[in-house]
């Protein structure tokens, strides 16, 4: 329960205005098709239509709408990736370089790296992501202007998976 309210807090804390925005269009638009359903209810195919239209509009506009406005306000790519398996001692070490591509500057990063079996078919690449053997996170307090970059190194350790393995690097910028 605890783990729930620091999630949650640090959620409300990473909302930007536009987010606000969105929540409460999505609302306004949930009430508004839901009262137009109650007037048109002698219509039932469209009322039963508007009702649907309205729950998913609740649903997916701040789910989509959030992941949208944050690709264009925190956008960021990461670029020169370099992947070696230490041989003395039993660690992965990843290196590379995020650029920040969006409108805000960056003034803290989590940069996160997951190691996980090497797929044979169309159904292990999609299982096998959610369940990574390995993973570290690291996180960069450090400000990053728009269109510059910040080099990071990330140590996985114990590393001692000898078969073919992926590694998948994501990062949650403010």
């Amino acid at each position: 329960m605890q783990n729930f309210k620091i999630l949650l807090h640090n959620f409300v804390n990473s909302l930007h205005t536009y987010d606000y925005i969105l929540f409460s269009a999505s609302g306004v638009v949930f009430i508004l098709l839901l009262f137009l359903a109650i007037l048109l209810r002698e219509k039932t195919k469209i009322s039963l239509l508007l009702v649907l239209l309205s729950f998913t509009s609740l649903i997916a506009g701040p789910i989509f709408g959030y992941q949208y406005i944050h690709s264009k306000l925190y956008g960021y790519t990461i670029t020169n990736i370099q992947v070696k398996e230490l041989e003395f001692s039993e660690a992965l070490v990843i290196k590379g370089t995020l650029t920040n591509h969006g409108t805000q500057t960056f003034s803290k990063c989590n940069i996160k790296a997951i190691t996980y079996k090497g797929a044979n078919n169309f159904l292990e690449e999609i299982v096998y992501p959610f369940k990574p053997f390995n993973k570290k996170s690291i996180i960069k307090q450090e400000s990053l202007d728009i269109n510059k970059s910040l080099d990071f190194k990330l140590i996985l350790e114990p590393f001692t998976y000898s078969k073919e393995y992926n590694v998948s690097i994501k990062a949650e910028c403010l």
